[in-house]
Order: C-alpha cells, then structure tokens, then sequence
C-alpha cells in the first residue's frame, strides 16, 4: 500500500511539472486530460533519474534517496503553486458531431481494457519474462544487494541484458526502498500508469488535433489491440518506450499548432530522454527524431524556427540523457550489437538469407501482430477506403515528421535484426509484435492526423428562416399588419 502512495506522489509530481509548463484551470477538461496522462511516465522518468544517481553516486542509502526524491517533488510542487505563468489552452478541435454511442464505446473499451489489466496481473503478478528476469531482476539486486548492487550488470549475467537503460528497474527499485517491501503492487502499479497514460495522450492529441470522432476512435483502436494490453500487464519496457515515443512526437505536434511557444519542445526532448533512459531503442530513437524533425521542417516547416527549436529539444533532453551517459560509461557492458566484430557485423550484412527471413517476417506482421480479428492490414485499409485521407495545409509538418520518424524507427529496427547474432527468425518470433507495440500509437497518431474525421451523425436541416436570420441577424423585422 505505501508502494502506491508513494507512485501517486510521483505521478502528482509529474502532472505539476506538465502542469507548469502548460497551465489549466482546475477541473474536468481535455486539457487536464493531457496533463494528468503525461504526468504519469514524467514523474516516473524524474524519480528514476533521481533514484540512480543516488545509488551511482552515494550507493543504496535510503536517507539520502528519501531526501533527494522528497527534494524533488516538494521542489516542484512549491514551484506551481507558486508560479503565476499562462499557456495556451488545449481544447476539443470542431469537427462533426459525435453520436453518443461512440462515446459510450469509448469509456467500455476503457473499462474493459482496465479489467482485462486487472485479470492479466492477478494470474500473474510478478509479469512475464522480460519483468522478472531483466526488469524486477535489476530491482531487486539494488534492494537487496547492498554494497554488492553493482553486481546487477555482471557479464555472467548476459541473457538478462545488463546494458539496457534503467527506466523500469530505478522506479520500481525506489518504490520497494521507500515502502521496505518488495511488493508487486509496484511494477503493476507503474505498469498500469504507462498503460492508462499511453491511452490518455493518444486520445487527448487527436482530440486537440482533429476533434472527439478521431480522437475516441483511435483511442477504441488502440485499446482494441489486445497485445497492448497484454504486453502493459506482462510490465515488460515496450510499453513505456511506446508512451514516451508517442509523447515525443505529441509534444512536436502540438508545437506546430503553437510554434511561438517554445516549451512543447522542451517538454518533447524531456520526453525523448526518457525514452533513451528506457530501452536502447529509445536512444535509437533520439537519434532518429532529431533527423527526422531536421528533414520535416525543410520541407514542410519554417527553416528560421529550425535553430530556436532544436536547441529547446536539446535542453530538455540533456538532464535523463546525462543520467543515460553516467550508466553506460561507467557501469554497463558493451551491448549485443556493439561489442561483436566487424568481420561478424559484415558477414550478417552480407547474409542474403537474414535479409529475405527479415522482409517475410515484416510482411507477416502486417497480419498477425496486435491480436485483432481481422488482419491489422486489412482493417486499416478498409478504414482508409471508406474514410480516405486528407491533410490539412497546418498539418503537413506534423504529420511528416510522424511518418519519417516512424519510417526510420522501421528501418533501424531491421537493420538490428539482419545484424544481431543468432537465429534472425526466432528473434523476430520473440520480439516483433513488441517492437510493432513501441510504435503502434504513434502510428495511430498519424493515421488519424491524416484521415478525413468520420460523419457518424446525421446533418441535421436548418430551416430556411432560421438561415436567413443568421446570414443578416441585424435586419430590420416588418411591423406586423394592422
């Protein structure tokens, strides 16, 4: 119970500090919903950050985490009470009605997916593989090892990946220091937020976007996609890394709505470094957004407002990237890709058969990956016949920059797989529909920006009085006859 008292502080933590960079009054409202949603995996990226340099620096002393952590939040909480700073206000884009039904669709799919998360951790509270034998295992050896913590990235301990960032194991290894237990209700806890948050930012970005039919209908989408509920319940790291590539990407979204106001890139490249603090495909992904954004602005952007944003990114990212940095060169061995020889990286380049075995499996899930009744391929083409696209003029740069950067996560995430060592084909078994997971909300994001908004309610008539009265409200009425 502590465990989740002290996550709920983190999660406050976090929704104050989106709450300073972007102020809302207090209440119920889609601008409050993004807040809340991005709260979550911010508090919990600070604290993991916080959590390790203590360790690295000091070692396992819960005096000095507990002070640094409580610091920290009563920092910034004492920083939005007392600040006086305005925003811009994020609000429901217009688009057509929306029937009743699809918001009552909506807030089922939300209950069941909740439900589904439930019942997947109380079978299985501990997670699946990757939790306990990388994520919790990492945990528990800062908890239990005392001086001996360092021990968590011994080679012995290769098939647990001892170079993977530490995101998930610095949260959930403080939660268990500062309860004194090691309970599950943590890793479920942190689990469900970066669930619900990944829910919460898909839906509120499209509804600030493109208007409530889009925005409950990728949100129906997403949940509807059993493997991602699945996968958040199992605590493995490709839920966060989708929450914070989709946040990224968000944020850079909503900066092109609002490109006088600077602090969405700030809060994009905050949200970058904490994908890089997550899995080492985040920092892939760093790399790639940057690239990405470079290439989106000079063809669709203002290339002036190039330089001014990119240095905000850099900002924000430079605190969890210097955490990344301080993990790496001082206590992580080399990575699988990294520490092989060129004679070996050059023969798998080379290897026809990984590159053929890599295409069939990309190709295969197209149609198999996310757990739908009808192929994923199909339905969405289905949805684009019936729908069809049409990108607004505002929306371009936005949308490029989702499409490339989703382009060259593809792209990396292949060339990884032809040069990796071992069997190409029982990695893409194990692994593939997790990799399509990191970036499936992002791809709903763009799928959504770029498709027509849904007619789902019948346009009611006008009548012919009520018509001309609004095309001259101010004409003079005639006096009745008499």
């Amino acid at each position: 119970m502590i465990a989740i008292l002290v996550l709920l502080l983190v999660w406050l933590t976090g929704s104050a500090l989106v709450r300073w960079v972007f102020p809302a009054p207090l209440g119920w409202s889609l601008h409050n919903v993004f807040i809340c949603s991005l709260g979550g995996g911010a508090g919990i990226g600070i604290a993991s950050c916080l959590y390790f340099l203590c360790l690295g620096t000091i070692g396992p002393n819960l005096v000095a985490i507990a002070l640094v952590e409580g610091l920290a939040m009563a920092g910034i909480l004492a920083g939005v009470i007392l600040s006086k700073r305005s925003g811009p206000a994020l609000e429901w884009a217009p688009g057509p009605q929306t029937p009743k039904y699809l918001t009552g669709l909506f807030l089922l799919a939300v209950a069941i997916g909740a439900t589904v998360f439930v019942v997947y951790s109380m079978n299985k509270p501990h997670g699946e593989w990757d939790a306990w034998s990388i994520w919790n295992l990492r945990a528990r050896f800062f908890v239990r090892g005392g001086q001996f913590w360092k021990d968590a990235f011994s080679s012995q301990l290769f098939w647990s990946h001892p170079d993977y960032p530490l995101l998930l194991p610095g949260i959930v290894a403080m939660l268990w220091t500062l309860a004194h237990t090691e309970s599950t209700a943590a890793p479920i806890g942190v689990a469900f937020l970066f669930g619900l948050g990944t829910t919460g930012i898909l839906t509120s970005t499209l509804g600030i976007l493109r208007g409530k039919a889009q925005a409950f209908t990728g949100g129906i989408l997403l949940i509807g996609t059993i493997s991602f509920t699945e996968n958040a319940a199992n605590q493995y790291a490709d839920i966060p890394l989708s929450f914070a590539i989709l946040a990224t990407l968000a944020l850079l979204c909503l900066q092109d709505r609002h490109p006088e106001d600077l602090r969405f890139s700030v809060l994009a490249g905050l949200m970058a470094g904490f994908a890089a603090w997550t899995k080492n495909e985040g920092l892939m992904f760093l790399a790639v957004i940057i690239a990405a954004r470079i290439l989106a602005i000079i063809r669709y952007g203002n290339r002036a407002g190039m330089l001014p944003q990119l240095l905000r990114f850099a900002a924000g990212s430079l605190p969890p990237l210097a955490v990344v940095a301080f993990f790496k060169f001082r206590f992580a061995p080399p990575n699988d890709l990294m520490s092989r020889s060129m004679h070996d990286v050059i023969a798998h380049a080379t290897d026809f058969s990984r590159w053929v075995t890599t295409i069939e499996g990309f190709i295969k899930a197209l149609f198999v990956v996310g757990g739908f009744l009808v192929p994923l391929a199909l339905l969405m083409a289905a949805y684009w016949f019936l729908i069809r696209f049409k990108v607004e003029a505002r929306d371009r740069l936005s949308l490029g920059t989702l499409l490339i950067a989703l382009s060259l996560m593809a792209i990396g995430d292949f060339a990884v797989y032809v040069l990796l060592t071992g069997d190409v084909a029982w990695q893409m078994n194990t692994s593939m529909e997790r990799l399509f997971l990191q970036l499936w909300p992002s791809g709903l994001l763009a799928f959504f920006l770029a498709a027509n908004p849904p007619q789902l309610a019948p346009v009611r008539d006008v009548p012919e009085k009520s018509k001309s009265a609004k095309r001259n409200p101010k004409a003079p009425r005639r006096a009745a006859p008499g």
